[in-house]
């Protein structure tokens, strides 16, 4: 049996099976998370769905894994006023529904919390403006189902990987912004009806770093051209970062030699609630000169026993000015 094909054939079909359930048909209309995201990578999964790969369908379950210990976490705490996967359909011109992962209701303060779960492998310093789209849609929705409610909404992050959270919380509806988001909306929807009516419409694209997740990058116009200026901020961000470890991964190496030094001649110490002692460890390692005598003994080298294996990273090189 192999194990990852099994893998992609079962994951694919939960992750349809969870999309007919609560989503139901996302072609016919458009998703609060959406909003926030590059207009023609909107467009395009709705006329173009693609398979996921591997590791996408262990992200999506592992965003199902934070909100069932979410929900199981406020249970063992004695909450009962909250309801999941609410569903509020917005009308108007275009057909939007907002799916929100926690509503808590509070009938004596006449409130109405929302709590918008995310999973990352990394927790960001603060939330992405996706997300921040997101929340106001739905903060929105609500307040025009619920008038006589007051509305508050948060994000809860978790790195489940790592055990870590951020809370982003203090946020409430506004209505400038909700319009704006609501107009944003129009233009995606009437473009990608235009588009199911073969008219040439080229929808609005947005650079950022998730243009690599992306499956239509092949034939986006942003990337028709040498250079992305968009993406300028972000190659300048990863460089400063990579100065900044590189001084700190020097900084470290020399704390440890002084550290180090102290317990050599001291011994084990005790110092900033933790335990400090030389510690000696030993692997193993081929001895090249025995190993390549016992070939040349054979009649062979060690050319014969090594292959080639490709890899692939990232390469930062100053560009020549023009």
């Amino acid at each position: 049996m192999d194990i990852q094909t099994t893998m992609l054939t079962s994951l694919r079909k939960l992750a349809e099976q969870h999309t007919i359930e609560t989503l139901g048909d996302r072609s016919d209309y458009l998703g609060a998370s959406e909003i926030g995201y590059c207009p023609r990578k909107v467009i395009l999964e709705k006329i173009h769905p693609g398979e996921h790969d591997l590791a996408t369908l262990l992200r999506f379950q592992r965003g199902h894994m934070a909100e069932d210990i979410i929900a199981r976490l406020f249970t063992a705490a004695g909450y009962s006023n909250f309801n999941r996967q609410v569903e509020i359909v917005l009308s108007g011109d275009v057909p939007l529904k907002a799916h929100i992962d926690f509503v808590f209701t509070s009938q004596v303060r006449k409130m109405k919390s929302i709590l918008e779960i995310k999973s990352t492998s990394r927790i960001p310093d603060g939330p992405y403006s996706s997300w921040e789209s997101q929340l106001y849609i739905q903060m929105g929705a609500l307040a025009r189902q619920h008038p006589d409610y007051s509305i508050k909404g948060a994000v809860l992050t978790l790195d489940l990987a790592h055990g870590e959270v951020a809370f982003f919380n203090g946020y409430e509806p506004q209505k400038t912004i909700f319009k704006g988001l609501m107009e944003r909306a129009g233009t995606i929807w009437s473009d990608y009806q235009a588009i199911l009516r073969n008219e040439n419409i080229d929808p609005k694209t947005e650079v950022s770093p998730l243009c690599g997740f992306c499956d239509h990058i092949s034939t986006c116009p942003r990337f028709e051209t040498e250079d992305v200026p968009q993406m300028a901020g972000a190659v300048q961000v990863l460089q400063e970062l990579q100065l900044r470890d590189k001084n700190l991964q020097g900084e470290i190496k020399k704390l440890k030699k002084q550290l180090l030094a102290v317990v050599e001649q001291k011994g084990p110490i005790k110092s900033g609630g933790c335990f400090l002692r030389k510690a000696t460890r030993s692997r193993k390692h081929l001895d090249m000169e025995r190993l390549e005598a016992f070939l040349a003994e054979s009649g062979t080298g060690i050319d014969e026993y090594q292959n080639d294996r490709t890899f692939s990273f990232l390469e930062i090189r100053k560009a020549k000015a023009t």
